[in-house]
């Protein structure tokens, strides 16, 4: 099997834009979290998020091919922008490589398509209903279609930054465009390393973006009644593995990786900043927003993981855990970890960036797989912040 590596990162995050900025938040225990003024959250049980301190304007300024900004969302500005840097930074050259090996797997929000059919249901309705076209919605539904760009509708698309990074770059190998969620750029990096592996790509870009700080997205965390309430100490609100925790933090931001075959790197003079030795995905079969009691896909995963890497549970010295801030997660994810290390997991660092930048969702395991990338440059174990109380189901080492 050949040899994966990760040869280049680029970050927008919570914190700014820029790798550097990230590490310097995460590496010192910052918090992101700030109350939310991008729309008026005064009536929703949540009013605060850790969201890209950049607005519209200031993203687009970043994009080098401007032509591309209309047909992105906020969430494929920051894939661009995070994209931009990774190349760079990785050096390598779209003109010097097999293009028809050179691929692309970003993770993303499965929600474009929805809105699209939201809209047209509403459209129907206001067709249908007695007051025909004089109703104001549907006046404004005219008014708005007239002057609209015809390239706006691409913008619900989740696949158009994929695409857009494709072209920009020349990679002609495989296009994937990953959602399932928050485990959509863990998906998708995981895929890009299986092509390299296996011989189909020589390199690849990957990673995940995703935006939900938004009203759809914070009303709709909150109608599952996932996210933290405590508005009152919002900079310490985000608790993984606290007994005090009641929920997560939203966040948004992008995460975006040039992972190539190790003899690829070498032979162009690229720079190596991890292997990749393993990666699994599973499915519970079991419920649409939370895991079994027995936690049984996770421990699944963990152990095909070990088992593709050729390793030992004893070999593993550090975990970037999931860790929401949920109730049930925190509890869930700390027994699979129980289960698969055995007496290995009391002595197992384990950390959530998620206390300090929140839940990116479908760029979750991109900006938590650049922080272990980061953590082996640096030597360093990023904290989990705000942990104070010992919750009896949570009893493991959990670094605060």
């Amino acid at each position: 099997m050949r040899k994966v590596v990760v040869s280049g990162i680029g970050i927008v995050s919570p914190f700014g834009n820029g790798t550097d900025i990230f590490w310097q938040g995460i590496s010192k225990g910052k918090t992101a979290a700030r109350l939310i003024s991008a729309f008026d959250a005064s009536d929703f049980p949540t009013r605060f998020c850790a969201n890209v301190p950049l607005g519209d304007t200031e993203l687009d300024a970043l994009i080098e091919n401007q032509k591309t900004i209309k047909t992105l969302s906020r969430p494929g500005k920051l894939a661009i922008i995070a994209v931009q840097e990774a190349v760079k930074h990785s050096g390598i050259d779209p003109d010097r490589v097999n293009n028809f090996r050179f691929g692309t797997s970003i993770g993303a929000a499965g929600l474009g398509l929805t809105d699209i059919d939201y809209t047209k249901n509403l459209v129907k309705l206001v067709r249908d209903s007695e007051a025909g076209k004089d109703d104001f919605f549907s006046q404004l539904w005219y008014g708005v279609s007239r002057k609209l760009h015809p390239m706006t509708p691409l913008k619900n698309l989740s696949n158009i930054p994929t695409a857009q990074i494709a072209i920009k770059y020349k990679a002609m190998g495989e296009c994937l465009t990953v959602t399932t969620a928050c485990t959509s750029s863990s998906q998708a990096i995981g895929e890009a390393y299986r092509k390299i592996k296996y011989g189909i790509l020589d390199a690849a870009i990957c990673g995940g973006s995703d935006s939900m700080t938004s009203p759809f997205g914070v009303s709709a965390f909150s109608i599952l009644g996932v996210m933290s309430k405590n508005n009152d100490e919002y900079l310490t609100a985000c608790r993984p593995f606290d007994k005090t925790r009641d929920g997560f933090m939203l966040g948004e931001g992008s995460a975006m990786f040039v992972i190539e075959e190790y003899e690829h790197c070498i032979k162009r003079g690229g720079t190596i900043f991890a292997e990749i030795i393993g990666y699994a995905s599973t499915n519970d079969a079991f419920r649409l927003t939370d895991e079994p009691p027995d936690a049984a896909g996770s421990v699944r995963a963990m152990q095909n993981a070990l088992k593709d890497a050729s390793i030992s549970a004893e070999d593993i010295d550090y975990i970037n855990a999931h860790g929401t801030g949920t109730k049930m997660n925190d509890k869930t994810e700390t027994y699979a970890i129980k289960r698969v290390f055995g007496e290995h997991s009391k002595s197992i660092p384990v950390s959530s960036t998620k206390s300090m930048i929140g839940h990116l969702i479908a760029a979750a395991g991109a900006i938590e797989f650049a922080a272990c990338v980061l953590a082996l440059q640096y030597k360093l174990i990023p904290p989990t912040i705000n942990y104070r109380f010992k919750d009896e189901e949570c009893n493991l080492d959990y670094v605060s």
